[in-house]
């Protein structure tokens, strides 16, 4: 959501309307990426001593309100506390994430009066819902560039085709171009095509598709010597892969204990372990009404 100028049938404090004077609700927001998600710290400031007193008696609180429209996740948190931290899956947010911040009632307020509030409010009393606003603070966005996830959704790491060799009847993993190719034969490339739009069925992709070309790549990188491994620099999958495992891992691809780790648990985690959440999916009934036949 977008925080927008509008107007309210009682008044209330914002950066875009004069109902209060003297008043600010001003929120620091930070973000700091920590192993599979990001850390959120909220640090809330409401220069007004009636909505200060509110907040003190629980009657108002805080609510920010997340929100990431390239994953289509949503999130309100409500607290009482002016500093707060929030953690977020890396699963749910990649690229811009909206976080705008509100003081909504808690519960209803009868006869609100405020000291501050502009002169052409002087002398009124406003009866508030439960849920209704009281003040907005400016929004924050805040870029998350999710560079695990990347790795099964972003075509600069991966390139999935057709493959044009009849006699291939299983998948083909080719890294040594700028992106990983993985190739399909004809009717496997046709159903990963026909089902790499619906969001449901990714995580059952990824174990199914990029899980195992991943495992495949690294432990054939583990096996390459330094001067190889340089020329592999030249590519785009090989320095993302490289910055997460160092990032992510504390892992670097280029000492020479890396050809101890366990390749397969690797290529998991660079992906966020999709297994677990694939066969939730199958199990929940994605493949519809189809049951097996008992008879």
């Amino acid at each position: 959501m977008e925080i927008k100028s509008r107007f309210y049938p009682y008044p209330v404090l914002s950066h875009f309307s004069d109902d209060y004077v003297n008043s600010n609700f001003d929120v620091e927001v930070s973000a700091t990426i920590d192993n599979y998600g990001v850390k959120i710290d909220f640090s809330a400031n409401v220069n007004n001593l009636e909505l200060s007193n509110l907040l003190s008696y629980e009657q108002i609180a805080f609510v920010y309100h997340l929100e990431c429209s390239q994953t289509g996740y949503r999130e309100a948190i409500s607290t009482f506390l002016n500093e707060t931290l929030h953690f977020v899956s890396d699963k749910k947010i990649n690229g811009k994430l909206q976080i705008c911040p509100f003081i909504i009632a808690k519960e209803e307020i009868k006869g609100y009066v405020n000291s501050c509030f502009n002169e052409d409010y002087k002398g009124f009393r406003f009866d508030l819902e439960q849920g209704c606003i009281m003040a907005v603070g400016k929004q924050v966005d805040i870029n998350v560039e999710n560079e695990i996830n990347d790795f099964s959704n972003t075509p600069s790491v991966f390139s999935i085709v057709k493959n044009d060799n009849e006699s291939d009847t299983a998948m083909v993993v080719d890294f040594h171009y700028k992106k990983i190719v993985i190739k399909l034969p004809e009717k496997d490339f046709y159903n990963f095509k026909s089902l790499r739009g619906r969001a449901i069925v990714q995580s059952v992709l990824n174990a199914l598709v990029i899980t195992p070309a991943l495992a495949y790549v690294l432990e054939e990188v583990s096996k390459r010597n330094a001067q190889e491994k340089y020329e592999y620099s030249s590519y785009s999958w090989y320095r993302a892969i490289k910055k997460a495992l160092s990032n992510k891992f504390g892992c670097d691809i280029e000492q020479d204990g890396f050809t101890e780790k366990n390749m397969l648990e690797l290529s998991q985690k660079l992906i966020n372990s999709p297994l677990t959440e694939a066969l939730d999916t199958l199990s929940s009934g994605y493949l519809g009404d189809y049951e097996e036949d008992d008879e």
